[in-house]
């Protein structure tokens, strides 16, 4: 079986450079593209993904730091390369802190050239054995852990059930409180398992062309009653012609439905809950030209988020504030986590905005190719 070619970019304004390394490295059997300045870099990584993109520092258009930061947010699976005169050691050094693996001080030296980014797709490929290694024993361990203590919760049913004899109240209250505990560690569980797979990159996203407010009007549905039965209002509002995007819809769905349930956790009775579906012009990274997106947002009247813990709202680590209402027993903490998981995968942006006293506002944004 033939072996798969390594493909590289190769994006330099030195046109007798860029060509001269393009033909060696296509002589030693790599799959070689070039770009003549930053945007066309990034219209390059756009269009496909490359293992390796060896990229010049200053370049018109859009510089290699820009290229790099656009790389590590849309193809975080290209290993970066940067290039550089002797004067542009303080950049490269810069551009190893944005995630690049090496740097390169022009002239480049073509018979190192090779091994080197030989050397670089092998250290890459163990390094992702490696990962999916540990996330393949973590998630076996979970696993592990799920099953008896689902068949604990399931013993403890039929006591409840009084198939091993009549109980007493107390004896009943205290099962019942076991069946509580249960149900919060399988949760966690569950959720873990989920985050597992996500960060290990074992999750094929399933994606098809579709309505980003169809599927937000579909998750809003789900809602109304619990929504309306604790007195809360629900609108929907959505732009009338927008574009139809390539999503994975029952992945999106699952970060609305979080974000639903959050709303319904913390909104008080009397309050409110609205979903907007709209078209919105984002800048991802600074010096970037403005990109097309559909962003959902759900908004609800709950008490607001502290100021200081809206960076941790999206930490795995964060100390998890407990809302008043029973509802928060239903949730691990998890679940925004992997929301952010999910949506990165889509190469979109999640955030949250609030102020106490004002209630909280969850978005999503997805890109429109």
């Amino acid at each position: 079986m033939e072996e798969e070619k390594i493909s590289i970019l190769i994006a330099d304004d030195e046109d007798p450079l860029r060509t001269t390394i393009a033909a060696w490295l296509s002589d030693e059997g790599f799959d070689v593209d070039q770009a003549p300045d930053g945007l066309e870099a990034i219209k390059k990584v756009q269009g496909r993904d490359f293992d390796i993109a060896l990229l010049d520092i200053k370049m018109p258009g859009a510089n290699g730091l820009e290229v790099l930061r656009y790389i590590k947010k849309n193809s975080p699976q290209t290993e970066v390369v940067m290039a550089t005169g002797m004067s542009d050691v303080s950049m490269a050094v810069e551009a190893m802190k944005l995630g690049a693996k090496e740097y390169l001080t022009k002239p480049i030296d073509m018979d190192q050239l090779v091994p080197q980014m030989r050397s670089l797709i092998k250290k890459r490929d163990a390094e992702d054995r490696i990962r999916r290694l540990q996330s393949e024993h973590t998630s076996r361990l979970l696993y592990d852990l799920h099953n008896p203590i689902a068949g604990l919760k399931q013993s403890i049913g039929y006591l409840l059930k009084g198939m091993a004899g009549p109980l007493g109240d107390h004896q009943t209250e205290l099962l019942g409180y076991m069946t509580t505990s249960i149900d919060k560690v399988i949760m966690l569980l569950s959720d873990m398992m989920d985050l597992t797979k996500l960060e290990g990159g074992r999750v094929r996203l399933n994606r098809g062309f579709g309505s980003l407010a169809s599927t937000a009007q579909h998750a809003a549905q789900g809602y109304r009653v619990p929504i309306q039965s604790n007195k809360i209002t629900l609108d929907f509002h959505t732009e009338p012609d927008l574009p139809a995007l390539e999503y994975d819809s029952e992945k999106i769905e699952q970060v609305i439905n979080n974000f639903l349930s959050n709303a319904l956790q913390y909104t008080p009775a009397q309050g409110a809950i609205v979903v907007q579906v709209r078209k919105v012009a984002l800048v991802l990274e600074e010096g970037q030209q403005p990109q097309e997106h559909v962003m959902v947002s759900v908004f609800n009247s709950g008490p607001g988020i502290p100021k200081e813990q809206l960076p941790l709202i999206f930490d795995r680590y964060r100390d998890l504030v407990a809302s008043k209402k029973e509802d928060s027993k239903k949730s691990t903490g998890l679940g925004l986590i992997i929301c952010q998981r999910i949506i990165e995968a889509h190469n979109g942006k999640v955030w949250v905005e609030s102020e106490p006293g004002k209630g909280a506002t969850f978005y999503f944004a997805l890109p429109v190719r």
